[in-house]
């Protein structure tokens, strides 16, 4: 049984220049980026609506408790997307090469 040599290590292969934004499918900065913004539109608008309740505004309480609500489930679905995404991070560099 002839068994071939294991052919040495070349130079890594150079990588072709990255593709606009435009024609590349969203990555997961984009999503992550675009994610942060919703969340901080969503306590803005807590924020607006709290204050024109407390100024006696046309803002109804419930409305303000639904802004609210919205804009904490916001931050809440944030952070665990960004504990899955940090857990990842950390198994991947548990890979032994």
């Amino acid at each position: 049984m002839n068994i071939p040599p294991i052919a040495g290590i070349g130079a890594p292969p150079v990588a072709a220049p990255a593709a606009s934004s435009t024609t590349a499918a969203p990555g997961f900065a984009d999503a992550m980026t675009q994610g942060i913004e919703q969340v901080s539109n969503a306590e803005k608008a807590a924020d607006a609506a709290s204050l024109d309740v407390a100024s006696g505004g046309p803002t109804g309480l419930h409305e303000l408790m639904a802004r609210t609500s919205q804009a904490q489930l916001s931050v809440d679905l944030l952070v665990q997307v960004r504990n899955r995404a940090v857990e990842a991070y950390q198994e991947i560099m548990r890979i032994q090469v």
